[in-house]
């Protein structure tokens, strides 16, 4: 059941504590936001804060965000839509996502690059404590594919989750600490498909590698379902939600906070990435990461797609056509043939 009794519920400023310049937690981040234009804009931490019961907004929140980027314009000498095509995730990537000279994208949303708990998730970092006797392992030196295999096992993941090296592990420079894109990829406009999501130009992905992870905001099953049903009430089209655990009690909305991840789009046969499940730093199976990785070598300038399967990850390849998505937008080849019948 929904639990509403802590949705309105907004702590006072004084409890968050204050630091030497007499600032907030959430004021400090806006105080970032608008003298540091060469730091990493601290968005995912003030969302994180305003879904934990700060008594500050979400609109707080956008304008600072806002009042960053005219600043930014105006050092660079740029139009804004000449600054968002450059990077939609003004900073927060490592890397830039471009945006297509095509594309009009709008920026309703907040960009992230790593997930965002709501006020009705908490994961369990420390699970061995709960009864459960689930605690995490170590290795020492290079993380390798054999020490990932073997904490899998020590770990007892799922047969088809991954294992992630953790805060305890002695390497602390591979791949699995990379948060956010691992290529730089392009926001562009399909053909009446609306937007996708491809690689950059020069940039090239080899079969196997990790691409990105699914990111956005971690809602409860129930949560998700109420916004889909008001999407619906809206006539708004299409669903950014993504189940995260294997039960389907907890998902990530990627409506409002949204890494661009969420522009990949579907395809029922012929897609080029999959998603796996991994833990890393925690073993509470309920909040894993929904990791992209390239079932093939993938060009550059190449549209990045995936199959929607009931909106869980899923590697295998489906049989015929796709009942999801009633053979619209999608891209492989049975399905877009019988769309060129149709209307042909």
């Amino acid at each position: 059941n929904c639990d509403d009794s802590l949705k309105d519920w907004n702590f006072p400023s004084i409890a968050w504590g204050r630091d030497s310049s007499k600032l907030t937690p959430f004021e400090k981040g806006i105080d970032i936001c608008l003298k540091d234009m060469n730091a990493k804009p601290p968005t995912e931490i003030l969302l994180l804060l305003r879904n934990r019961g700060v008594d500050r907004g979400l609109e707080d929140v956008r304008l600072a965000l806002e009042k960053r980027h005219k600043m930014i314009q105006v050092m660079n000498g740029m139009t804004e839509s000449e600054l968002i095509n450059s990077d939609a995730s003004m900073g927060v990537e490592f890397v830039p996502v471009r945006v297509s000279e095509s594309a009009s994208l709008k920026t309703s949303f907040f960009y992230v690059s790593r997930s965002i708990e709501s006020r009705e998730t908490a994961i369990r970092w420390f699970d061995c404590r709960s009864g459960k006797k689930k605690c995490l392992s170590s290795f020492e030196g290079n993380c390798t594919k054999e020490k990932l295999k073997k904490l899998h096992r020590d770990q007892s993941l799922p047969p088809s989750w991954r294992a992630y090296c953790n805060y305890l592990c002695s390497s602390k420079a591979c791949s699995c600490h990379i948060e956010g894109l691992r290529f730089s990829l392009e926001i562009f406009e399909t053909n009446g498909r609306g937007l996708g999501l491809r690689t950059a130009k020069g940039v090239s992905i080899k079969k196997g590698d990790i691409i990105c992870h699914y990111e956005g905001e971690i809602v409860s099953a129930c949560e998700a379902k109420r916004r889909d049903e008001e999407h619906t009430k809206a006539g708004e089209m299409g669903s950014y939600t993504i189940n995260l655990d294997e039960k389907g009690d907890v998902c990530i909305d990627a409506t409002l906070m949204r890494s661009a991840s969420a522009f990949i789009n579907h395809s029922c046969a012929e897609s080029n990435t999959y998603l796996f499940r991994a833990l890393g730093h925690h073993l509470d199976e309920k909040f894993p990461f929904l990791v992209f990785r390239a079932k093939q070598d993938i060009g550059e300038l190449q549209e990045l797609t995936f199959n929607y399967v009931k909106g869980m990850p899923d590697g295998q390849k489906p049989i015929g056509l796709c009942s999801e998505c009633n053979r619209e937008h999608c891209l492989c080849r049975q399905c877009t043939e019988i769309e060129h019948k149709k209307h042909g």
